[in-house]
Formats: structure tokens, sequence, C-alpha cells
């Protein structure tokens, strides 16, 4: 899977299932970060979840703490 080098901030209320192709970015303030597929995410989450419930529920695996710093969208191309 390719990934186009330019990431996108994504607005807030983009649902998962409008970008189920792609992945998303997510940044902690204590500098870790994670790029999680959508795909995987509505494994578990309804579809109409928003890319910004996702940020402010994600928890930090390295400190613990809940809501990104700051989250991105990887349009996958090809």
């Amino acid at each position: 899977h390719a990934f186009s080098p330019i990431t996108y901030h994504v607005r807030a209320m983009t649902q998962l299932h409008i970008v189920q192709h792609h992945h998303i970015s997510l940044f902690c303030r204590c500098g870790r970060g994670a790029l999680i597929s959508v795909k995987s995410l509505l494994e578990t989450l309804p579809p109409e979840t928003t890319v910004h419930i996702v940020a402010a529920k994600a928890k930090c695996s390295k400190c613990g703490s809940k809501g990104g710093k700051e989250f991105r969208l990887h349009w996958k191309c090809g």
C-alpha cells in the first residue's frame, strides 16, 4: 500500500465510513505517534463515528493520556 507524501488535516466531523480506505495519524502530547487503519477502526466502531471522536477517546500507549494533540488523514494512493 502506498501513501501520499502529502497529509491533510481532517475535518473533525468526517465520519469513518467516508474515509474507510485511508489511515489516521494520532499524535500525543508526549511525542508518540501512531498510524491507524480506518478499516481496522470500523471493525469495532460504528460507521458514523467521527474522526474527532476517535482522536478524543484514543489513549496513548506510552504515557496513558487520552485525547491526541493532533490528528491527520493519510490518503491511500493506488
